[in-house]
């Protein structure tokens, strides 16, 4: 289990703006901490996204988002409101992390 604290102090701590090599060409641009949880209200990710957090986007078509339950780190399209449409990336922030060094 993992809280937004946590998601938040890790992305802190490791001090990351931007998430690339997801796939060949897929680059997500962290959103800044502090803008965060008004973001996760604007897309409604608790109403669609029940037990996910969003961290960032890949400029409009998906959002990426952790996994509370697990603190697995997932894309979402934007326009989706169906969680079976999430797709794995990492599993963790800290392995999503290292995918990028």
């Amino acid at each position: 289990m993992i809280t937004v604290e946590e998601i938040k102090q890790e992305i802190k701590n490791q001090n990351i703006v931007t998430v690339s090599g997801i796939e060949s060409d897929l680059e997500f641009l962290l959103w800044d901490l502090t803008e965060m949880d008004k973001l996760n209200k604007a897309y409604q990710v608790e109403k669609y996204h029940l037990g996910h957090y969003a961290i960032g986007s890949d400029g409009g078509l998906e959002m990426l988002t952790v996994e509370f339950n697990t603190g697995i780190v997932y894309r979402i399209p934007f326009i989706s409101i169906d969680n079976n449409e999430k797709i794995k990336v990492s599993d963790s922030i800290a392995e999503l992390i290292k995918l990028n060094k």
